[in-house]
């Protein structure tokens, strides 16, 4: 896995992408998570042709169940396609606990927080289960990857400007500078032997920018271990697709517009393969006249000046795909594109980054199942490897 630094910037002229087909103005399509309070999902997860083409004759998979609640501070939804309804239902019922363990587990406060408690060590080792040992695994091989760009140590900073719990304020620059040197994910140390995280020099962790895709590959695995081969999570910011729809066809993903997150920007056709998407129109809170968002750079301590107005990730990793939105919108269009072009092989993934001139930027491997919205229509490139 190959490392960028922060300050690289790659650039390469795109070429133009045909507009392709519109798309239909039929296709059903539900939001996933909530708008309201400055808070809006990333994707919209469209089944074209909706339940009854999806379950129809002749497909193996004859039964659906459907669940839909609230986890990880977030609505989510989770469509499992089985055999019959008792495989389905006990499917469906089987992720709804597993991800409201993993909340518990991981929330930033809480008698059965493992996260808070080593929050809360003042540096001693914390003993934690092997899914949130394998979690802050993962939240660090994404921040050694980007160069700090992701970085699960931003805690303190994301606590002070209240996008823990919604007490919206600008902290003062000396406040920022001094959280600033308790951010840095070489403070944590995650031991595999003894089953122990432990946090120096004042750090603190959320996992919050990785959790729902990792949330998505236990979901996946748990699944293929009850031999159900086709079912889609919709979990924020992030849609998991579990093979393909029932009769074979593929899922399609709409990515939001920005401008508009209840219209699409374009949808995306996936099967074995999650997308994760970042924007600064997700969570945010005026102040004086200036917008401030949640997405901060934790080489400064502030809303990220990103060029992106969103970034949507493609891969087979979910938490990884998680971790690289993020960092993909901190480093801008040209630090995305460098980091794509820097993983090849098992560690490769693909991008639809949507400009704040409103121009749309697709890599290679997905220029194929991307399908611009009308509004997008003529003004969306593919990126292609040297």
């Amino acid at each position: 896995m190959t490392t960028i630094p922060r300050q690289s910037r790659a650039a390469r002229s795109p070429r133009p992408l045909g507009a392709g087909r519109a798309l239909r103005a039929a296709m059903a399509c539900a939001l996933v998570g909530a708008v309201g309070m400055g808070l809006a999902a990333g994707l919209v997860s469209c089944a074209a042709g909706g339940g009854v083409a999806e379950n129809g004759a002749g497909s193996a998979d004859a039964a659906t169940a459907t669940r839909a609640f609230t986890a990880m501070d977030t609505g989510m939804t989770l469509t499992v396609h089985a055999a019959d309804q008792a495989a389905a239902d006990g499917a469906a019922d089987a992720c709804q606990q597993r991800v409201r363990e993993l909340d518990a587990l991981l929330a930033l406060a809480g008698e059965g927080s493992e996260l808070a408690r080593a929050n809360a060590a003042g540096g001693a080792p914390v003993e934690v289960s092997a899914s949130v040992g394998a979690l802050v695994d993962e939240a660090l091989d994404a921040a050694r990857e980007t160069g700090g760009a992701f970085d699960p140590t931003v805690y303190p900073l994301t606590d002070a400007w209240g996008f823990t719990d919604g007490d919206h304020r600008v902290p003062a620059p000396d406040e920022i500078a001094a959280l600033l040197a308790r951010v840095g994910y070489g403070a944590v140390q995650v031991d595999e032997a003894a089953g122990t995280i432990t946090l120096d020099g004042g750090a603190q962790i959320d996992v919050g920018g990785v959790a729902k895709g990792f949330a998505a590959d236990e979901l996946s695995a748990l699944l293929r271990e009850r031999g159900v081969t086709s079912a889609l999570f919709d979990l924020g910011g992030n849609v998991t697709a579990l093979g393909s729809k029932p009769d074979g066809s593929l899922w399609k993903v709409g990515i939001a517009d920005p401008s508009a997150p209840d219209r699409l920007a374009g949808a995306l056709s996936v099967q074995d393969a999650t997308v994760s998407t970042s924007g600064a129109y997700q969570r945010f809170f005026d102040e004086g006249g200036t917008r401030y968002h949640h997405l901060l750079d934790p080489a400064t301590g502030y809303p990220a000046a990103s060029d992106l107005a969103s970034v949507s990730v493609v891969g087979p990793n979910g938490a990884r795909c998680d971790a690289l939105s993020t960092a993909c919108y901190v480093l801008g269009t040209e630090g995305a594109l460098a980091l794509w072009r820097a993983a090849g092989g098992e560690d490769a993934f693909d991008l639809v980054l949507v400009g704040n001139d409103g121009s749309v930027r697709v890599t290679e491997g997905v220029a194929a199942s991307f399908t611009a919205a009308e509004g997008y229509a003529g003004r969306v490139s593919v990126e292609e490897r040297p």
